[in-house]
């Protein structure tokens, strides 16, 4: 097929891991590197890490255990003919890797565009032509064979959605289509009783191939046509290029159909995706550009070719009855060498000089790898923001290693709002969350919140200020390296100001003799009431029980002060301090009673109306959950500015959506109440029951699996709090 197919690299090699288990039903992660001969002659060079290698051990390094060839009949530079492929065979072979031979069936290119019959048979009666077919096809898989080179699995044709050697088999604008379809069926048989009587007793798996990856009906019917004609095949084979072939939702419709229908084995027989849109000067245009219309959420990008092939892969494991059993990738070594050139240059897996990308890490067969929990926590106390346990925080950054954006345990890692890697709010401003990653990985982030996954936090649109990670480079951005073992990482604190701190700084300093406890107090109110001018009023003060703090605290006078958080919200209304309390003097679990005092006030300075405060004193450092000065009580005559206990609660948009057969709903209550979330279909019939009972404060998520419901389009509905709200979710089978 010829619609034909740097970014400086790091590739990781995990050492001790064989990616490349060759078992018979093994997940085909296949390449098709057929122009690679001619390119290695013409003195073309693959590079790993600056060093040379044969590209065959390049692929199979990085996972590859099957290699795609095609064949043309007689073509005019003698790549790609018989003896050309029967070098190159027996490379494949003795590198221990599988084998499928692609016929053509013509002297150069066969697509759904043309199908030209070589040279040789141009005059051909039909009855000759199709023992040519015969014989020819024989005589290939039988010299193979002679050399102990036999492919694994034959195709015979390419791209035949309009029938082959035109126009004895073609199947449209050819005169009466049954005959038509009687001719072109005959040719197909008489390949594949060619592979079958050279083979003998060696299996042989044949696959018939279109181009059809997203087009469902179009597949269906090409499909139910051959069939009707006793053409005897085992694999259904898909071209899928997003640019031409559709979405990815298109190509599973497509995959979970034809398996179910045909109950036959399926391959994605060529793909490829670009890792940038720019190109070398080399007088050949290249068929993917800037103007290319690409899948939403794949960047022309080394990541974003990684994570096109990370999810392709899921996305066909995932075909019904296992019938999706593997993919090739096309042409991923056409590199751009004189005088061929290439137009396929920047879709494949190495970079303009040659060398490795990161993205060729996505062949690697990790089914059986090891993955590794690792636990993340950040503390938003030093968010500037009036961030609550109902509110968003999220990891936004971008993987490399063996893992790709998508992580084992399901999570999407990006840089920006689509990143499905969330913390959990586990109490006051504490937050966590487990996901798994492979040894070897690294993941740089960053954090950001919001009030809603819609609504940011006030400062920098959500994102936190920069961080100097911890190994001190000038990324810009928190680091994780994951070892061999599951670890919980070290509490890391929302950085809200505008200058450079440690990735694992704390504004509380540990001190083996104390406990150190954060407070912090939002005065918005007191300020827009015209009762707090830090000209005029103040100190902030921390006032307390004397004796349960061992003196630390005291309600008669004030020995933590408060200092003013430049930059907070509502122009500078966080006041905080920290207490250390002597672990000495006073018993872990202690009561201590407090509440904020301001000194030089008009309204006696004390909070009113309100019980006095509490806490337990801890174990280890903590912080304390921000509060409103008296709860957003009235002051004197002040009266309140708004309610800040009024029920709330958020029911967010399901991802993904549209979805086959799995979402993930997620909902968040700011008080501890009754929740039901329910499922109706379009005409208002309860479908499911997801949830039913008492929830505590924060964010909930629920799977919902979907399995056994018909597609359409369905309501989710969440009744909290005497409210209720509700979403719509689009089911795609």
């Amino acid at each position: 097929m010829i619609r034909l197919k740097i970014l400086f690299a790091f590739i990781f090699f995990t050492a001790g891991i064989n990616f490349n288990q060759t078992t018979g039903s093994e997940f085909i992660r296949g390449v098709d590197i057929s122009f690679t001969p001619q390119i290695e002659d013409l003195g073309g060079k693959y590079t790993v890490n600056g060093v040379a290698k044969d590209a065959l051990d390049i692929f199979k390094e990085n996972g590859v255990n099957y290699i795609r060839l095609r064949i043309w009949h007689t073509p005019a530079n003698g790549y790609c003919g018989l003896k050309e492929t029967l070098d190159y065979a027996k490379r494949i072979k003795e590198k221990g890797l599988k084998f499928l031979l692609d016929f053509h069936y013509s002297d150069t290119w066969a697509d759904p565009g043309k199908q030209t019959k070589p040279a040789a048979w141009t005059n051909l009666s039909f009855d000759v032509l199709k023992d040519s077919v015969y014989s020819y096809t024989k005589e290939v898989i039988a010299a193979l064979k002679n050399q102990n080179k036999i492919p694994d699995m034959v195709q015979v044709g390419n791209e035949i959605t309009g029938g082959m050697l035109w126009p004895d088999g073609k199947l449209y604008n050819a005169g009466d289509q049954t005959v038509q379809l009687e001719k072109f069926a005959g040719l197909v048989k008489a390949g594949i009783s060619g592979v079958k009587d050279a083979a003998d007793t060696t299996p042989v798996k044949i696959m018939i191939h279109i181009d059809r990856g997203g087009d469902n009906s179009g597949s269906v019917y090409f499909y139910n046509r051959l069939i009707s004609q006793q053409v005897d095949f085992d694999v259904i084979g898909l071209s899928y290029y997003p640019w031409w072939h559709g979405t990815l939702s298109q190509l599973t419709t497509n995959l979970n159909d034809l398996a179910t229908r045909f109950g036959k084995e399926i391959v994605v027989a060529e793909t490829a995706y670009p890792w940038t849109t720019q190109y070398e000067n080399d007088g050949i245009g290249n068929i993917v550009g800037s103007g290319t219309t690409l899948l939403q959420g794949y960047p022309a990008t080394v990541k974003g070719q990684k994570d096109y092939l990370f999810n392709l892969i899921k996305l066909i494991k995932q075909t019904p009855s296992k019938k999706g059993v593997g993919f090739f990738y096309w042409e991923p070594a056409y590199i751009s060498v004189p005088p061929l050139g290439s137009p396929w240059e920047n879709l494949t897996v190495f970079d303009f000089n040659n060398e490795a990308l990161e993205s060729i890490n996505a062949f690697r067969n990790i089914d059986s790898l090891k993955t590794v929990k690792v636990k993340l926590r950040v503390n938003t106390a030093t968010n500037y923001d009036t961030l609550k346990a109902t509110g968003v925080v999220q990891v936004r950054g971008e993987v490399t290693g063996i893992s790709s954006s998508l992580l084992p345990s399901g999570e999407s890692v990006t840089w920006d709002a689509t990143s499905t890697l969330i913390l959990k709010n586990i109490g006051g401003d504490y937050w966590e969350h487990e996901f798994q990653m492979y040894p070897g990985d690294m993941l740089n982030y960053k954090i950001w919140t919001g009030h809603t996954k819609s609504k940011a936090t006030f400062l920098r649109l959500g994102w936190e200020g920069p961080i100097i990670p911890f190994n001190s480079s000038t990324l810009n951005a928190r680091l994780l390296y994951v070892g061999n073992n599951d670890t919980t990482l070290q509490l890391q604190f929302y950085n809200s100001t505008g200058n450079y701190v440690q990735q694992y700084y704390s504004p509380l300093i540990s001190k083996e003799d104390s406990v150190a406890i954060l407070f912090r107090v939002n005065i918005a109110d007191l300020i827009e009431a015209g009762l707090f001018n830090p000209d005029v009023n103040g100190p902030l003060t921390v006032r307390g029980d004397d004796i349960n703090s061992a003196g630390v605290l005291s309600w008669n006078e004030s020995k933590l002060i408060l200092t003013k958080e430049e930059n907070s919200v509502a122009t500078n209304s966080f006041w905080s301090g920290v207490a250390y309390f002597p672990k000495n003097k006073i018993a872990e679990g202690t009561q201590i009673k407090y509440k904020f005092f301001i000194e030089n006030s008009s309204f006696g300075g004390w909070e009113s109306g309100i019980e006095d405060r509490y806490f337990n004193l801890p174990y280890r450092d903590t912080t304390l959950v921000w509060k409103f000065f008296n709860e957003r009580k009235t002051v004197t005559s002040i009266d309140d500015i708004d309610n800040l206990h009024s029920y709330e609660f958020d029911l967010y948009q399901n991802y993904p959506n549209p979805f086959n057969p799995v979402t993930s709903i997620s909902f968040s209550i700011s008080e501890e109440s009754f929740v039901t979330l329910k499922i109706y279909n379009s005409l208002g019939e309860l479908v499911r029951t997801l949830e039913s009972g008492i929830k505590k404060p924060g964010l909930h998520s629920v799977t919902w699996n979907a399995d056994d419901i018909t597609s359409g389009i369905y309501i989710a509905r969440i009744d909290a709090g005497g409210m209720n709200k509700s979403i719509k979710l689009i089911l795609m089978k």
